[in-house]
């Protein structure tokens, strides 16, 4: 096998909950993380980072903005930036901060949503041309083209493109507070919009499966830490209908195709009508929304694999012992496959480089099959394989 075959041939069996020879390693970070990493350990500016911690895939983002022109600067301060980002929202992003600030929205009434304009989702440009999209760049930056990215992690790691559901995509044209709004008294012209956004996401998504994405991410942040943004009815009604729609046509033009969801907060109350909905994966499982893959381990077992779960505000800044301690606890969860751990969102700039390094040390001495986890094994995981 190749480099690129034995990790996609990794990646796949963890999330069909069979064991690979060792269990895949994956992570996202901030942009102020990556540059503390380089300046403390004196690397040359641009090393991959997932290259250095041999990561077996890697996230590939095109400029998904609705418009093309995904960024024009309005005003630049000492240390900020207000720009208009492809969502038509301004934003104010700090020099310091990985994540701008949301100040105003384009979509300004219900009835706005019928003359917002989705541009051209097969546009070359959204592939082939650099930008200062904000998912990939959080919109100051110009980040790779989709196709550099591409080209840059080829024959090195499997490859996984990025869409969005719904939810993530009304809130940053609508505004949270006025989507909670239109969501009860105006079904009729979301539901509207929600089709526009559907043909949109599922052809950004068949181009990036064409180019060549061995794994797809759909961002659908619906929940935070006490539980749903709003009743599993009222997110059965507007939402999932296009997650399901999306992950057929995914599926069918790619058979063995797996789609991880990302959510922050708690959503475990749809965990099952994910499922459904053809999801293979859920990620980040945040440990401050209660979240504990172990548990959800022993209740999904086979159904619905795990990625995510390692705590950034309290492990991976905490001292040795207790970073040895919670995360071979948590690899029980990946026995028989189905758990791949990562940082339970994104590694941050206050996440030691040396606590970070010791995490990676901890994955490459016992994250080969058969686990042994010595005195943090559990027995009850055990007797489920």
């Amino acid at each position: 096998m190749t480099t690129y075959e034995r990790k996609l041939d990794r990646v796949l069996k963890a999330l069909s909950f069979r064991e690979p020879d060792r269990i895949p390693r994956f992570d996202l970070f901030w942009q102020e993380f990556i540059d503390k990493w380089a300046r403390e350990k004196n690397l040359p500016q641009g090393t991959s980072i997932s290259e250095y911690y041999d990561h077996d895939f890697v996230l590939c983002v095109m400029n998904e903005d609705p418009k093309v022109q995904s960024y024009t600067e309005l005003e630049r301060g000492s240390d900020y930036t207000v720009f208009r980002s492809g969502f038509g929202c301004t934003c104010k992003k700090a020099d310091y901060s990985p994540m701008p600030a949301y100040l105003d929205f384009e979509v300004r009434s219900a009835d706005g949503y019928e003359d917002f304009v989705l541009e051209d989702p097969d546009d070359e440009r959204r592939y082939f041309q650099p930008s200062a999209n904000i998912l990939s760049s959080a919109g100051n930056v110009v980040a790779p083209s989709f196709q550099d990215q591409m080209a840059a992690a080829e024959g090195k790691f499997a490859r996984m493109g990025l869409v969005l559901e719904g939810m993530e995509f009304l809130w940053r044209i609508r505004g949270m507070e006025d989507l909670f709004v239109d969501l009860m008294l105006e079904e009729t012209k979301v539901k509207r919009m929600l089709e526009r956004v559907q043909d949109f996401e599922i052809r950004l998504g068949l181009a990036q499966i064409r180019i060549g994405v061995d794994l797809m991410f759909i961002g659908g942040d619906v929940a935070y830490d006490k539980g749903l943004f709003y009743s599993p009815e009222t997110w059965r009604s507007f939402f999932k209908p296009l997650l399901a729609n999306m992950c057929r046509e995914f599926k069918r033009a790619k058979p063995d195709l797996k789609i991880l969801y990302h959510g922050c907060g708690n959503a475990t109350a749809i965990f099952d009508e994910l499922i459904e909905c053809g999801i293979d994966a859920y990620q980040s499982l945040e440990v401050k929304a209660g979240l504990d893959v172990v548990e959800l381990k022993k209740k999904y077992r086979n159904r619905l694999a795990f990625v995510g779960n390692i705590d950034v505000r309290d492990v991976l800044t905490g001292d040795r012992a207790a970073l040895e301690r919670d995360v071979l606890r948590r690899l029980n969860a990946a026995k028989g496959g189905g758990y791949i751990p990562m940082s339970d969102h994104s590694v941050p700039d206050n996440v030691p480089v040396e606590n970070y390094d010791y995490y990676m040390e901890l994955l490459g001495r016992f994250g080969q099959y058969p686990l042994r986890l010595g005195k943090h094994d559990l027995p009850d995981l055990d007797a489920l394989y």
